[in-house]
């Protein structure tokens, strides 16, 4: 049974809309990607460009090859890991992208960064490695804010673990400590601090602790734990957060 002459003028008519729809739709997040000649070469780095955007450009000449632009924001620290550069914007947003593709790789928000963002430019920079730390071998990379931490994979910006911080209770960026496939921070509270370490599926260990205590570097294996007025810190196992166990006797 043919479907009836009417049926058929609506359903092109709707597919005509539904492309001009497609073909009208804003860019997301206002984004502006522009790309530019650039003989010397191709782009091979990323910096951050007087116009507020993510500009790549090739270092032989210094041209700028592509920039990117989210207008009225303003891109805050570039950190690359594992051969994709994350974007830090002032609103919250991470952007995933590499100098040789004309292209953003991926868009995450994280909540309630905006405002910690600001407070951390004011007092350290971004540079410190703590705010974004990648885990491993950069395959996943750690976002820590006050009151939340979350790890991403690198190459698409999937969320593979989220921990939130519970009422009155803060966690430290300023003071954490990363380890390479581990991130060691302090969660003062009003009550039931603790120090606790995050990896690629999120958190490891936690161990209870004074609301002054911070994660200090040890080798060996070992996290030290201060907690004034003690004057020396008190030792953990990096892997479990236990005390690490007495040397055994031949």
């Amino acid at each position: 049974m043919r479907p009836a002459p009417f049926v058929l003028i609506a359903l092109l008519a709707a597919l005509v809309l539904g492309v001009n729809a497609r073909d009208l739709r804003p860019a997301p997040f206002g984004d502006e990607l522009v790309a530019r000649s650039a003989p010397a070469g191709p782009a091979d780095a990323l910096r951050r460009g007087a116009d507020r955007s993510v500009q790549a450009y090739d270092t032989r000449s210094g041209r700028p090859v592509w920039s990117y632009r989210r207008p009225g924001r303003t891109p805050l620290g570039l950190v690359t890991v594992a051969g994709t550069t994350v974007a830090v914007w002032d609103d919250g947003m991470l952007t995933g992208v590499r100098p040789d593709q004309a292209a953003v790789r991926w868009h995450r928000f994280v909540p309630g960064l905006a405002a910690w963002l600001v407070r951390l430019r004011r007092a350290h920079g971004l540079d410190r490695g703590v705010l974004l730390a990648p885990l491993g071998g950069g395959g996943t990379f750690l976002v820590l804010t006050p009151g939340l931490v979350v790890t991403y994979t690198t190459a698409d910006g999937t969320i593979r673990a989220d921990t939130l911080s519970p009422p009155g209770c803060s966690y430290d960026p300023s003071g954490a400590l990363p380890t390479g496939d581990l991130v060691v921070v302090a969660r003062p509270c009003a009550v039931h601090s603790t120090v606790e370490a995050f990896g690629e599926d999120g958190r490891r260990w936690q161990s209870p602790s004074t609301p002054l205590a911070a994660p200090v570097r040890r080798g060996g294996g070992l996290v030290g734990i201060g907690e004034p007025p003690r004057l020396r810190p008190s030792l953990l196992d990096l892997r479990s957060g236990l005390p690490p166990l007495p040397p055994t006797r031949a």
